[in-house]
């Protein structure tokens, strides 16, 4: 196995442990929709609940947010470009020159 075999198959395992941190994080978001809608409906009738509707959509937010990151994230490291390549296994070169500057 060459070396740019390598780097494209550990950084395509990344990009599927990423995928798979998306559907696991989007597992949570129906939960939070019925919360919401929960408490949407509870806070017509008292103005106590509006918190915890305000409080689901930050956190419906912050979901939507990190599955974006997370499918941003897989995309990236599946294409496997040469940036990634040099992160994942840099050269001997480059390994050297990084030991000299400290």
């Amino acid at each position: 196995m060459s070396r740019d075999d390598a780097v494209l198959l550990v950084s395509r395992a990344i990009a599927v442990i990423q995928l798979i941190c998306a559907f696991v994080d989007a597992s949570y978001l129906p939960e939070r929709f019925v919360s919401l809608h929960h408490y949407s409906i509870a806070g017509l009738l008292s103005l106590g609940d509006t918190y915890f509707a305000n409080l689901d959509r930050v956190e419906i937010g912050f979901h939507l947010g990190r599955i974006a990151g997370y499918f941003f994230a897989s995309w990236i490291f599946w294409n496997c470009g040469p940036r990634i390549s040099r992160i994942l296994l840099p050269s001997r070169k480059e390994e050297g020159t990084a030991r000299q500057a400290e």
